[in-house]
């Protein structure tokens, strides 16, 4: 599946505390993903920090020149 922008499912990871979300109806796994910024390839969560149950801070890591960036909640895909 191609990386779409869905701030909804997005905002929904930041409040549950995951990266990923299961589609109770589907049983797909979405998971968060980001364009690196140097290559624009896609880049897979490799962190996260919660403050409470929620994500404070999600950092991502690029698999084709292994930068490590954050990005905000609006640039962050879910495939």
């Amino acid at each position: 599946m191609e990386p779409v922008k869905d701030t909804e499912r997005v905002k929904k990871m930041f409040a549950q505390g995951q990266p990923e979300l299961v589609d109770t109806q589907t049983g797909y796994k979405y998971s968060m993903v980001a364009l690196c910024p140097k290559d624009g390839n896609i880049a897979p969560v490799a962190r996260i920090e919660r403050t409470g149950q929620s994500l404070s801070k999600v950092t991502f890591r690029c698999t084709s020149c292994f930068t490590e960036f954050e990005v905000g909640q609006d640039d962050i895909y879910v495939r």
